[in-house]
Order: C-alpha cells, then structure tokens, then sequence
C-alpha cells in the first residue's frame, strides 16, 4: 500500500499567471519586477499602442530631439534609480545632460509662444520664476512638493523593514497620503495655497504644463498624487 500511494500521480501545480494591462512606464516595471520576484509565473502585459513605454517618449533625430512626455525623475526615487542601475542606464543630472533628456525647460502657453524658458544659470532661471510667478506661490507649491516627497519616502522606509500592505489604502495611509488618491489637483492646488486670486499664471502654465508633459491630461480634475508626482522636480 505504501509503495502505491508513493507511485500515484501527484496533482500538477497550475502556473501561476498574471495580466498587465497597459506598457507604460508602470505596466512595464511592473512586469520587470514581478519577473525578478517570481520567474516561474506566466506574465502577459496588453498593450494597444505599437510600442512600450507610454509617456516616455521623444521625436527628433540624433541629438536633436524633443521630450514627449515624463523625462526626468527625481533623486528620491529610489525605484527608478534601482531599475535604470539594473538596466545598465546612465544616469545624469538633468543640468548636465545634452541632447537627449537634457537641455531648457520651456513652457508653450495657450496663444503658442514660448511663456517661460530656463535661463542658462539657475540664478537667472529663479529670477524669471519670481518675475513671471511671484515669490508666495512659488514657495507655497515648493513647500507642499517637498512635503510630498518626505511623506511618500515613507513607504520605501517601510518596505525596508518589512512590512506588507493588504490594501493599497493602507500603504497610502503609512505615508500619510491616503486623503491624496480622492483628491483632484485643484483641491490639492487651493489646499496648498496657490493658485488664488492673482496667481492664475502659476498653475495655468507651470502647473499645466508639467501635467500636459508628464500625462497628457488637463491639470485641474487630474488626481493629487500624479499631480505633485509632476510638480515634484520644481
């Protein structure tokens, strides 16, 4: 009896199997880590476009080419600096950069002209911010990033002790981010301060621009978290 029950068939494990919808930036990671995490599961990322990578993306040939969409991260990432250092991709400070990733931030305003452009030092470059924007919006917005930022490395503290989320408003909430996700981007803008009565200028091009650039979509129903996502490299 012994020797039949070791002979019978045992039941075959299903592989696991997995489907990303959408190859942007995070279907792709997405993919990318699961795959360094689980090598045997079965991993299917759908994508309607003919290329990955969604909103990263640029035109132009040689060195002359223009950003289409995200290009810059900022050092506290650590997930995207993790990725680039495993893909072997350089990494650069965008100052330093030419060409491809680097050169003039510009904003194109609604009449098509060029509003604003970064000044080949960050001494004229602050100067025409304050010109164009003002000193209180300007600093109300950069104080509200900066709170973005130190809340959201919350989670990579977190992960790094070793502690798992069942849902993802609990991992929001470990951040002290868990109002953001209900939250547009104008709520977030009027919450911070900026963008009242005589201060329209610095969310209709800065704030809208980094929008447009990074995601494509109008600045004001957009959500929180994408928005000073956005807003965060100023």
């Amino acid at each position: 009896d012994d020797m039949l029950a070791s002979q019978a068939p045992q039941p075959i494990q299903p592989t696991p199997s997995v489907a990303i919808i959408g190859g942007g930036i995070g279907g792709a990671f997405a993919a990318w880590w699961l795959r360094n995490a689980s090598p045997a599961v079965r991993i299917d990322v759908y994508e309607r476009s003919s290329a990955v990578g969604g909103r990263t993306l640029d035109t132009g040939e040689g060195d002359a080419s223009v950003e289409l969409g995200a290009s810059m991260a900022i050092v506290q990432n650590r997930y995207v600096a993790e990725a680039a250092t495993a893909l072997g991709l350089s990494r650069q400070l965008r100052s330093e950069a030419r060409g491809r990733g680097g050169g003039r931030l510009g904003i194109v305003g609604a009449n098509g002209r060029i509003v604003f452009e970064e000044a080949p030092s960050g001494v004229q470059t602050a100067w025409r911010l304050l010109s164009r924007y003002g000193l209180r919006p300007l600093h109300r917005l950069r104080r509200r990033g900066s709170e973005f930022i130190s809340n959201f490395s919350r989670l990579y503290e977190a992960q790094a002790a070793g502690r798992a989320f069942r849902e993802a408003d609990d991992l929001l909430a470990a951040a002290g981010l868990e109002a953001w996700p209900r939250m547009t981007c104008a709520a977030a803008m009027a919450e911070a301060g900026v963008g009242g009565e005589g201060e329209g200028r610095l969310v209709e091009e800065l704030v809208a621009g980094l929008m447009h650039n990074n995601y494509g979509q109008a600045w004001a129903p957009s959500g929180a978290l994408c928005c000073f996502t956005a807003v965060a490299p100023l």
